[in-house]
């Protein structure tokens, strides 16, 4: 797709998942800051279809730190706790997930390594998983932070027996 100068860096075409339409739907039934963070969505998205605000980013604010765990993913603060989870490739905005601050953590840990294509002639997006491309390009420092939890999880793991996991769940059953 070729681009005017104009237009590049800017974004012409906004995608909203199924998942995304729910979850900003569950804000909006939720009420107070909840509403209100949809309410910011729905200006955002106002904003970004509305032929005069394309263009101009000092609208949206993402956060400042990147997101590692989703090639293209942007995290926009929407006060209030709340965030919205979008990619962003050329001039196509995808929103993926709206929520609390943990939740979006909790989805974009569950989504690792999440990847996307765009149909250039219908615009119709493919999401497709690619767990493996996640694993190969992590920084190094975060490959060996990787290291150390899983190591720090198979050491509690190993100290399980029958005897604590019938501590722990003996309210749930009974025997």
């Amino acid at each position: 797709m070729n681009l005017r100068k104009e237009d590049r860096g800017a974004i012409l075409f906004v995608h909203r998942t199924a998942l995304f339409e729910r979850c900003l739907n569950d804000l909006r039934a939720r009420g107070g800051t909840a509403s209100l963070a949809a309410k910011r969505v729905d200006e955002i998205i106002e904003n970004l279809t509305n032929q005069e605000g394309r263009s101009d980013r000092e609208k949206f604010r993402f956060t400042r730190k990147g997101e590692y765990r989703i090639n293209k993913c942007r995290k926009m603060a929407l006060g209030c706790g709340h965030r919205l989870v979008c990619i962003q490739k050329d001039c196509h905005l995808v929103l993926l997930y709206v929520g609390s601050h943990d939740d979006c953590f909790r989805w974009i840990e569950r989504n690792k390594g999440l990847e996307y294509d765009i149909d250039d002639m219908t615009n119709a997006v493919q999401v497709v998983h690619a767990t493996e491309t996640y694993q190969n390009n992590l920084p190094e420092d975060v490959l060996e932070e990787h290291k150390f939890v899983e190591a720090y999880e198979a050491a509690l793991m190993s100290k399980v027996d029958d005897a604590v996991l019938y501590k722990v769940f003996s309210g749930l059953c009974t025997s």
